[in-house]
């Protein structure tokens, strides 16, 4: 039997891991937020998305480093417009949000305060998500899109309610699993 990797350098074998994981973590977001996840309608267009969608997203960024959540969250965002358009058009903007998900937590994973690395995760979803999500994304919606503003930012500081939590927990424990499989290695 032909092992491909077998016969790589550390460096290579490693490339090839991430790749494995970035493209894995791309079907997997377009799958929960295109086809998992709760839309709710606000002014004629989705207002507030309810899912997982991040989730990959995140977790990528954390385990595989900022510039492959960058690429993960900006590849999950077009080929899941491509697939299952929501709009009339891509907006720039939803797409650099969704690439700015894998990034912005690393930052807090990384910063090393407080020691708790289940803190920094924790702290790094919630800026995240209330920036991004609850901050920048109304606005977009309302100047690209002409949605709402107040309706909008409602619906998507409600759907943080459940967001935050579930996606710092389930990154918590993806990570977790992730660094004793012996493919991570995170400061703890």
């Amino acid at each position: 039997m032909i092992k491909p990797v077998e016969g790589k350098t550390d460096r290579t074998r490693m490339t090839l891991r991430i790749l494995a994981l970035d493209g894995l973590m791309i079907g997997l977001s377009i799958v929960l937020t295109r086809l998992m996840s709760l839309n709710v309608p606000i002014g004629g267009g989705i207002g507030a998305r309810i899912g997982l969608g991040h989730l990959p997203i995140v977790f990528t960024g954390i385990a595989a480093g900022p510039l492959s959540g960058l690429l993960v969250g900006a590849a999950a965002d077009l080929v899941g417009f491509i697939i299952w358009p929501s709009g009339p058009f891509i907006i720039w903007q939803i797409t650099v949000i969704s690439a700015l998900n894998g990034v912005i937590p690393w930052v807090f994973v990384k910063l090393g305060w407080p020691r708790s690395r289940t803190a920094r995760i924790w702290i790094g979803v919630i800026v995240t998500r209330l920036v991004l999500n609850v901050g920048w994304l109304p606005l977009v919606l309302h100047d690209v899109m002409k949605l709402p503003y107040w309706p909008v930012l409602a619906g998507q500081a409600a759907g943080s309610v459940v967001m935050i939590p579930a996606t710092a927990f389930f990154v918590d424990l993806l990570v977790n699993v992730y660094q004793r499989s012996g493919y991570g290695h995170f400061p703890a």
